[in-house]
């Protein structure tokens, strides 16, 4: 059985990740901070915000209230201690010059426990709005595109002051300075090919959406291309834990959540998501992704018993959570289901690039 990493994706934007009119509320620092400093409490290793421009609006209006990451996740360094702190960059949106000075001062701030998630900028409604990414263009040279944007940022972190000229950027004697306490981890969402390439090249760890068979399959291919660049790099499937004292009391839960799922909200989603994939989601796809993503469901001894058997069956490094109702949540996961976990008892494996 594998050690497996606990990380808490907060509700950076209303709602979390229910899309439904019986889970309301918006974002607030003190809300992100509240969950933060739970997760903290109960042996979290870290905290992960993403970015979000634009929502999928429906009757909750869903993510159309966000905080912007990097200044949240600074405030919360300011507030924390022990967990690491992951903010997401939209890379079409600033330059990583900038972002690579960002990173250090945050970096400054917590005292090493800052890292980066590389967002390529799929969406194009959430671009297209600032007059960003107005033609489908952009979708092909991507990762192209990311490869600069990272390479840029590590060269900075370690040098503190680049010359740099590629197809995309160009910079003359670019300073950034002082350098990081350490080397800020880079974590990616690579799904498909192309994705698993540019993570196994560039990343630290990798962002899964999937059942477990999933979750596996690629788990193992991103392993095998990094071992192909001879370094190692971490995966971390995205589940929603909902718990409740029995199985039929966990299963009454999501009933009320999708008994008031916000269709059209999900419908928005699911278009989204097919200007990325190539096709959209069957009505029925639709209605049972109301969670937004993959859901561990069952009482605190039936959700400890699949993360178990998550750490028994495949070889992934950590699970990103999260939760209906993030306060009541992770308190009842720390007190209950923690406890009761046979894989944060195993040896944590070290991830090095």
């Amino acid at each position: 059985m594998n050690y497996l990493d606990f990380g808490i994706f907060i509700p950076i934007a209303n709602n979390g990740w229910i899309m439904s009119k019986a889970s309301q509320y918006m974002p607030t620092f003190d809300l992100n901070k509240e969950i933060t400093l739970k997760a903290e409490q109960y042996g979290f290793d870290f905290a992960f915000s993403m970015v979000k421009w634009r929502g999928y609006g429906g009757e909750i209006e869903h993510w159309d209230y966000a905080l912007e990451s990097f200044n949240l996740m600074a405030g919360l360094a300011a507030v924390t201690s022990t967990i690491d702190l992951y903010a997401s960059i939209a890379i079409p949106t600033v330059h990583p010059a900038v972002v690579a000075r960002m990173a250090v001062t945050i970096d400054d701030i917590s005292n090493g426990r800052f890292g980066i998630n590389i967002v390529s900028g799929w969406n194009k409604l959430e671009y297209s709005q600032m007059g960003i990414l107005a033609d489908d263009s952009y979708l092909s040279y991507r990762y192209e595109y990311a490869t600069e944007y990272v390479e840029i940022l590590k060269r900075l972190w370690a040098e503190g002051r680049v010359t740099y000229k590629g197809k995309f950027f160009e910079l003359t004697d670019c300073l950034c300075q002082p350098k990081p306490s350490r080397d800020i981890p880079i974590v990616c969402a690579g799904q498909s090919d192309r994705g698993i390439q540019f993570t196994a090249e560039l990343g630290h760890y990798n962002f899964v959406l999937g059942e477990l068979e999933t979750v596996s399959d690629i788990n193992l291919r991103l392993k095998q291309k990094a071992s192909d660049c001879k370094r190692q790099v971490g995966t971390y499937a995205l589940f929603t834990v909902v718990a409740a004292p029995t199985d039929a009391a966990a299963q009454a839960r999501v009933q009320a959540l999708a008994e008031n799922a916000d269709m059209t909200a999900i419908q928005a989603w699911g278009g989204a998501l097919a200007t990325d994939k190539g096709g959209g989601m069957s009505t029925a796809m639709q209605a049972e992704m109301f969670m937004g993503i993959p859901t561990i469901v069952g009482s605190y001894a039936t959700v400890a018993a699949k993360l178990d058997q998550l750490a028994t069956k495949t070889t992934i490094d950590g699970v990103l959570f999260t939760f209906p109702n993030f306060v009541d949540d992770i308190t009842n996961f720390g007190e209950a289901v923690i406890p009761l976990l046979q894989c944060r008892q195993q040896t944590k494996r070290a991830i090095a690039a």
